[in-house]
């Protein structure tokens, strides 16, 4: 019965007309298409009004691409060489090792990590759908907060002690969450079965 039905919607779609096939566009793309198309004249209507500030906002934005682009390539690197990794190989990798040992590769990629975390976001949800634990992902966003190029300003400010100190305790901490998340999350999990 239901072969029957999914063969006749799909008669119907092929016997419809291209234009017919045009007006069933989800309503998604073409509220994209409008928007893009307020915001072009928008900011055309405010070039005749105020071309300096216009040109301005465009080279600030052109800046932050500029800024960015280098950091969307090393992602997308990691993300294609990622994707070629055999899911079953890596769950057992991942299973296999120690969860501690996780949480500090996690915490360590965390620190060499660089440029703003939301480009991050895609590789970290792609090691998620690989078998990556959510705490070990937090463990890498925390340790985030470590920025290796500001340590010396860091240094310059403060002194060479607090930095070290500073740096191993937001290390611990970073873990200490992953492990937390890990747990409260497999703790809802028993809770809801």
């Amino acid at each position: 019965m239901d072969n029957k039905n999914k063969s006749n919607s799909q008669q119907q779609n092929k016997s419809q007309s291209p234009s017919q096939q045009d007006k069933k566009k989800p309503p998604s793309t073409i509220k994209s298409k409008i928007f893009f198309a307020i915001m072009l004249l928008s900011y055309l209507l405010l070039y005749f009004v105020y071309p300096i500030k216009v040109e301005a906002a465009f080279l600030y934005v052109f800046g932050i691409i500029r800024e960015l682009l280098p950091i969307l390539v090393l992602v997308y690197i990691f993300m294609v060489l990622f994707s070629l990794v055999n899911e079953k190989k890596l769950k057992k990798i991942v299973e296999g090792s120690p969860m501690l040992l996780q949480y500090v590769i996690m915490s360590l990629l965390g620190t060499l990590s660089h440029g703003p975390i939301y480009a991050w976001y895609p590789f970290l949800k792609a090691l998620n759908q690989k078998g990556i634990s959510k705490g070990t992902i937090a463990t890498f966003l925390y340790a985030r907060g470590i920025k290796l190029t500001l340590l010396p300003m860091l240094i310059a400010f403060f002194d060479l002690k607090f930095v070290i100190l500073l740096t191993i305790t937001t290390l611990f901490f970073s873990i200490i969450e992953g492990i937390i998340i890990d747990f409260t999350s497999k703790a809802n999990l028993l809770y809801h079965n």
